[in-house]
Formats: structure tokens, C-alpha cells, sequence
């Protein structure tokens, strides 16, 4: 029944949708090469004798947490495909996964681009990370007998309770994945309480990332006109963060002289506003994407480009993680935490509580639950750099304390290959 009214109000949309992709192709928010992938079109053909492990990763940070495990999968002779949603995932892909790793735009939703996608690809796994669920998709998977797989299981609130009103069909197309892995514990006890769904195991696949890449020379070259300056990288900020540092900074230059607040956008795209409330703020700023370096009349550095978060932070003497100061929920702190940084957090941590619980245990991490105690706290560690490098410390050591559970979870895919092939061999 759920399906039916699915589908009824994907057809009645789909002129509506199609004129949508073909504007955002007009404004450069699709590849305008690559936008028929959108329709489960392909230019690259399957290696007919390999297996292919096809992996979901929606946006960035669900593609950084699978570079461990595609790299694995590689050298047990494995096809690897990935499928993302966004321009900047593509990116990300091309740039820093191997060559031979295929990348392609998840087909939307339709029942005969979903059909299309898998009849081309033939897929023996599908991967999905976190909450990608898509119902066509996932329907003309178990008709192909394709086993599925769920791993860093992670659902907001708010897409729980979306759910709510169709609790039967969430909990009929949970049991399609053969393996589900939460990203925590809670994640684990909020889908048994939601729809009684069993899962087998917990792992953070975020927890044993990949470290960022770092340019020692653009650091050397953005610090140039900048010796003994004090560097504040606040990253992968959202909407409404930027006016909350830049009132936090305004009290902190009349403290500290040397100092420069490096905003790294979530989203480049954002720029040009950012820009523009920094200039409303009285700041005069730099921005990386016009290869613009600073120098001392340069307070804010707008670091508006994507794949240098590793720099960013490598130059920080602190930094304040972005998503936390409001309620988007937190992004990845084991990022700065591997670059042994000291990490500053808002009060909304909702995705990386079980992971900021374990930095706290630790002294780790520094968190506020106001924002106007982010001025003062950063001033008191300005004055205490010895605080600021045990912190920083601590927060490296924290990353060596995760298990390793990657090989782990690669058996138990390629165990799942191995039954579902033969069980098809013996149905034939």
C-alpha cells in the first residue's frame, strides 16, 4: 500500500522534478555531463569477471567514512562503485579515492531509473551508510536477489518521526538488510524502541577515518606575512554560525592583537554572504578561492574551498567545530582530533554525543553550553598554551583508543556474497 501511494505521488510530481534537475543543471548545481546518471544511465561498463561492491554514501561525510573499507575491498580483488548524491561527494571521490574506484550519481527514486542503474551494474552488495533509504531502489534490489547492507545506521529525530506515520513499511524494509551496524549505542536503542529493529553490531566507521592530507607549503605561504599570529579555524560552519563568531571575535581582537579567525563554510557555495556579513562586521577578510593570502590587516580568512580541511586545521593553534554552535548536530571531531588539536564544541552534538562523551572522559575536548562563554573560553586558553597542547594531546590519543573493527566487517560482507551466490546457485 505504502509503495502504491509512493509511486502515485512520484508520478504525479515527476514533471515537476524533471523541471527542477534541469534547472539546477542550468546553475551548475548538477554535472551538465553527467546529469542523465540522475536517470540510471551509464558511460562506464561493468568488469564482467569481477564482483562488484556497490557503496551509498549520501553527501562528504559518509565518503570519507568508507575510504578505509574501499580500499580493503580493493585488494580482495572486489569492482568498487560508489553512488552519492552531490556534486561535492563526486569531487571528493575523484580526487582522493584510487582511479580504478567508480564513482556514479544515485539514480532518483523512480521505479525504471532505479531498474535501469541495477540492470547495468549488476551489483553482488549493496552498501548503504546511515540513513539512505530509498524504497524503488531497495524494492528492485531484493527482486534481483541483491543483498543489502546498513552500516553506520544513524536516524534523526525528525526522519524517525516522518517514519512514524508508515512504522510498518520502515520496519518491513529494515528487514531487507542482511547486517545492520549502528553507529552507537543510542542509535541502536532509538531504532528497537522506534520499530522493534534488531542490530547486530556498533562500529564508527568515522572513528577510524582516514587523516586528513595536509600542505606544509600552504601553510608556510598563508603564515608568511603572519609570524606569532594566533590562528582560530572554525570548521565546516553552517548558516547562522558565522554571525555568532564573528561576535565572539569582535571582543577577542580587543584583547589579542595578533589573532585571525579562519571560517571554513561547510558548503563553498555559501561565500559570497559570508563575505558579505564579514564585511558588515567591520572585518577586513582574504578569500582562498581567489588564491588571496593574508596579511595584517587581515582578521578573518574566508577559507571558501573544498578538500583543504586538513590544511585549515593544521594550521589552527585551536579549533571550534562547526555544526555545534546551532542545532545541525556536529560533524566529525576525530578530523582535528588526529591532527592532535585543541577542539572547541557548541551544545548541539546530538550526532557525536557517544564520540564527545568519550573526549570529555578524557579532558579531550572543550565545550560550552552558551555561546557568550565562547569569547571568555577562548581568551583563557589563549593565555594557557599549555592547556591548549595537552588538550590537543588527549584529544590525539582518544583516536588511537577506537577499535579496528574494518577487517571484521569485510568478512562478514563477503560471507553475505558468498551464501547469497550459492543460494541462487542451488534455487537454479
Amino acid at each position: 500500500m505504502f509503495l502504491f501511494f509512493y509511486n502515485s505521488l512520484l508520478y504525479i510530481l515527476s514533471p515537476f522534478i524533471l523541471l527542477i534537475m534541469l534547472y539546477r543543471v542550468l546553475i551548475g548545481k548538477e554535472d551538465k555531463f553527467r546529469y542523465f546518471e540522475k536517470f540510471g544511465f551509464s558511460n562506464t561498463k561493468r568488469k564482467v569477471k569481477r564482483k562488484v561492491v556497490w557503496f551509498h554514501a549520501c553527501s562528504v561525510g559518509e565518503v570519507k567514512s568508507i575510504f578505509n573499507l574501499t580500499k580493503e575491498f580493493s585488494k580482495e580483488k572486489y569492482s568498487i562503485l560508489i553512488t552519492t548524491n552531490t556534486l561535492l561527494s563526486s569531487a571528493f571521490v575523484k580526487k582522493n579515492f584510487s582511479s580504478k574506484v567508480i564513482h556514479q550519481f544515485l539514480p532518483l527514486d523512480f521505479k525504471f531509473s532505479t531498474m535501469r542503474f541495477l540492470k547495468h551494474w549488476k551489483p553482488d552488495i549493496g552498501i548503504f551508510i546511515e540513513s539512505e533509504i530509498w524504497p524503488n531502489l531497495i524494492k528492485n534490489c531484493i527482486s534481483r536477489n541483491i543483498p543489502l547492507v546498513l552500516l553506520q545506521a544513524s536516524f534523526s529525530k525528525n526522519s524517525l518521526r516522518k517514519w512514524s506515520y508508515f512504522k510498518f513499511y520502515f520496519k518491513d524494509i529494515m528487514s531487507s538488510f542482511k547486517l545492520i551496524i549502528a553507529q552507537s549505542e543510542r542509535e541502536k536503542k532509538k531504532l528497537f524502541e522506534f520499530a522493534d529493529i534488531k542490530v547486530d553490531s556498533i562500529y564508527n566507521l568515522k572513528n577510524s577515518s582516514k587523516t586528513l592530507s595536509v600542505d606544509q607549503k600552504e601553510i608556510l605561504r598563508i603564515k608568511k606575512n603572519l609570524k606569532n599570529y594566533f590562528f582560530i579555524t572554525a570548521l565546516s560552519t553552517h548558516l547562522g554560525e558565522e554571525k555568532i563568531l564573528l561576535n565572539t571575535f569582535k571582543s577577542l581582537v580587543k584583547k589579542i592583537k595578533k589573532v585571525v579567525l579562519v571560517i571554513q563554510p561547510r558548503h563553498p557555495n555559501r561565500a559570497e554572504s559570508i563575505k558579505n556579513l564579514i564585511n558588515e562586521n567591520g572585518f577586513y577578510t582574504r578569500c582562498r578561492s581567489k588564491k588571496e593570502y593574508p596579511n595584517k590587516e587581515t582578521l578573518v580568512y574566508l577559507a571558501d574551498t573544498f578538500g583543504e580541511s586538513g590544511t585549515m586545521i593544521s594550521l589552527a593553534n585551536m579549533v571550534i567545530l562547526g555544526g555545534t554552535l546551532t542545532p545541525v548536530g556536529g560533524h566529525n571531531i576525530i578530523e582535528p582530533a588526529q591532527l592532535a588539536k585543541c577542539i572547541i564544541v557548541g551544545k548541539y552534538c546530538s550526532k557525536i554525543q557517544n564520540t564527545l562523551n568519550l573526549f570529555k572522559k578524557y579532558k579531550a575536548v572543550k565545550q560550552i553550553k552558551k555561546t557568550r562563554e565562547l569569547s571568555r573560553l577562548i581568551y583563557n586558553l589563549y593565555l594557557n598554551k599549555i592547556e591548549i597542547e595537552n588538550t590537543g594531546s588527549n584529544a590525539y590519543s582518544v583516536t588511537k583508543r577506537f577499535p579496528n573493527k574494518e577487517k571484521s566487517i569485510i568478512n562478514q560482507i563477503i560471507s553475505i556474497v558468498k551464501n547469497e551466490n550459492s543460494k541462487i546457485l542451488v534455487q537454479k
